[in-house]
């Protein structure tokens, strides 16, 4: 019934254990429509080469059969989110991502990527020239200079999308310890290629959280970016790079845990194991100690120690990052109904992708703006304080029609909102 993606053979009898990704032969799907109803594209066009059920014979024909396959077929397969909403309710628990990311590596090298997004990826990858280019964006952006590159229209497209979502850098960097002197525990925080520079407030937020809930925080100061927007684009050798150099960080350091708290690198941190195909200690221990932030803090949180009353209400939008893969869902709404007086309930149509997917939402805009468009008009705006969200690329993606009296958030800034009175250590983290 499956075609076993191992390149060390199939194998045969009932005995074998499948060693890599498979994936489904096309005239024994099950038609059961469940993989059509939650994809997004599919969804936007009802054209079944927008499906799953079209991109996996296009998969087939590449990785199984080594045959080539049209212009047509590949754009309709790049058009995919890779949100995993089909393989999560696939009966026939097909390997969809990891088959859809080697097609992606063997399409690559066949053909030639933008300049435009070389430079993004050489940027991300390479830590102490991102962080360089830093002051110079600060300037770009307090000095007005955007809207005079606007006005002349010098912006390449993906550029200017870019532009349009970054906040402001914050230059600082975070410090690489914030101790307590009499702690339950440590921890080590993974901040990502930008959640140091570009997302702050969640991450100092989380600190003060995990402070308060009496565990110290480390932040590796020499952690790479995890590696996910190259292993997704094609650039795989480069990702097992920033993958090796994350397991070598955080191997050395002596913790209880690595939390991240955005749900993006989560999923593709939970795949080192398996991609480097290690199975040394190092690799098992990383493996082993991975928890998302808002999952930690709940199942750590003292019950001597209460939130504040809230009178608000949030609704909780579920990147695909988490429900498809980590499946964790669940520990945002509670650790949120721990906070008094705060009414939280799920965004409607959960199931369906934002658009962001990761850098989906600059190559696709107009795909990535439909969805985006889609969930806004599930958000009351009379009726909603803060739309939260545990992916800083949902947040970035959503933000570009943001509605002016709806804050987006992450779980742990409206939880570090709702502390009681710090103390000292947890009042000066910047």
């Amino acid at each position: 019934m499956f075609d076993v993606m191992d390149f060390d053979g199939p194998g045969t009898g009932s005995d074998y254990e499948l060693s890599g990704p498979y994936l489904p032969e096309s005239m024994d799907c099950m038609r059961c429509g469940q993989c059509i109803s939650r994809c997004p594209t599919y969804q936007l066009t009802h054209d079944e080469q927008e499906g799953p059920r079209q991109r996996v014979r296009t998969l087939s024909r590449l990785l199984v059969e080594c045959q080539p396959v049209t212009d047509e077929a590949v754009a309709h397969l790049q058009n995919c989110l890779q949100c995993r909403a089909c393989e999560a309710v696939c009966p026939s628990k097909m390997d969809y991502a990891e088959c859809f990311d080697q097609a992606r590596a063997q399409l690559a090298a066949d053909r030639q990527i933008s300049p435009l997004a070389r430079l993004g990826l050489s940027l991300i990858a390479n830590k102490r020239l991102f962080n360089a280019l830093l002051p110079l964006i600060k300037i770009y952006r307090s000095l007005g200079l955007r809207k005079l590159l606007r006005a002349f229209r010098v912006f390449p497209g993906g550029l200017k999308r870019v532009d349009d979502m970054a906040p402001a850098p914050v230059l600082s960097a975070l410090k690489p310890s914030y101790p307590l002197t009499q702690a339950r525990g440590t921890v080590a925080l993974f901040t990502g290629c930008i959640g140091d520079h570009f997302d702050r407030s969640t991450l100092v937020a989380a600190i003060k959280v995990l402070n308060r809930i009496g565990y110290s925080v480390l932040v590796p100061k020499t952690q790479a970016c995890c590696g996910a927007i190259h292993y997704h684009n094609g650039a795989q050798q480069t990702a097992k790079a920033l993958m090796s150099k994350n397991v070598e960080v955080f191997g050395n350091l002596a913790v209880d845990a690595i939390v991240y708290c955005a749900t993006g690198c989560g999923s593709h941190l939970q795949e080192y194991r398996r991609i480097l195909e290690r199975d040394d200690d190092e690799a098992a221990a990383f493996t082993e100690k991975l928890v998302e932030i808002t999952d930690f803090v709940d199942r750590h949180w003292p019950l001597s120690l209460p939130l504040t009353h809230c009178q608000k209400n949030a609704k909780v939008h579920e990147p695909c990052s988490q429900r498809n893969v980590l499946k964790n869902s669940q520990a945002v709404y509670r650790l949120l109904q721990r906070i008094p007086g705060l009414e939280v309930t799920e965004l409607t149509d959960n199931q369906l992708c934002c658009g962001a997917a990761g850098t989906y939402m600059l190559t696709h805009p107009e795909t990535a703006d439909t969805l985006r468009d889609l969930k806004w008009q599930q958000v009351p705006e009379t009726e909603i304080d803060y739309l939260v969200t545990s992916n800083i690329g949902c947040a970035l993606h959503l933000a570009t029609a943001q509605r002016k009296n709806v804050d987006i958030v992450h779980p742990m800034q409206i939880v570090a909102a709702h502390l009681p009175e710090a103390d000292a250590v947890v009042a000066t983290i910047q």
